[in-house]
């Protein structure tokens, strides 16, 4: 069985994840979609120990879908570990530090997850087939940030026009194309 494992940002599981969930389990697939720390409560430590909760799933048959901070985190646990993986779908994800006005525990949180040299490597290294999907009109992170991260892990840029950050606001309830990569 393929296990799919969706890994959150700031804000907690955003409405496409329930999407992709109920969707992915009709084929067949085992979905993980784990609690991570929301918002204050963010730390790298807390991260990774719900990643450690599933290592026996890092293998080249796991897919990952990551969304807005649940990107870099993931990329420092599996750099961190040494782990492969098959698939990885970034979505709005980043490697760099932004500001957002008037949003101070966003942007404290942000400064915990830049990537360094090593760990974007190591991004291309690990993971078999990367995908990363953005928009322009994303309302939280640069467009410019979103689309160097493709380039720094050597993604297939993905850049959608209309869906935002895909989060709770964006109002994006389904995302078709990131169960047709999942399935390719």
């Amino acid at each position: 069985m393929k296990n799919v494992l969706l890994i959150h940002g700031f804000n907690g599981l955003p409405k496409i994840f329930e999407y992709f969930k109920n969707t992915l389990e009709e084929k067949g697939f085992n979905v993980i979609m784990p609690n991570f720390p929301v918002r204050e409560e963010i730390t790298v430590e807390g991260y990774f120990s719900v990643f450690d909760n599933y290592r026996e799933l890092y293998t080249d048959n796991l897919i990952v879908v990551a969304h807005s901070i649940g990107n870099p985190m993931f990329i420092k646990y599996i750099s961190k570990n040494g782990y492969r993986i098959g698939k990885y779908i970034s979505l709005a994800g980043f490697s760099k530090e932004y500001y957002n006005e008037g949003k101070d525990v966003l942007n404290e949180k942000v400064k915990l997850t830049v990537l360094n040299g090593k760990e974007i490597e190591d991004a291309t290294e690990l993971i078999k087939d990367r995908y990363s999907i953005f928009s322009k009109d994303d309302h939280i992170v640069p467009y410019s940030l979103l689309n160097e991260y493709s380039k720094e892990i050597k993604s297939k840029a993905i850049s959608i026009d209309g869906i935002g950050h895909m989060g709770k606001k964006s109002g994006l309830e389904e995302l078709p194309l990131v169960i047709d990569l999942i399935l390719k």
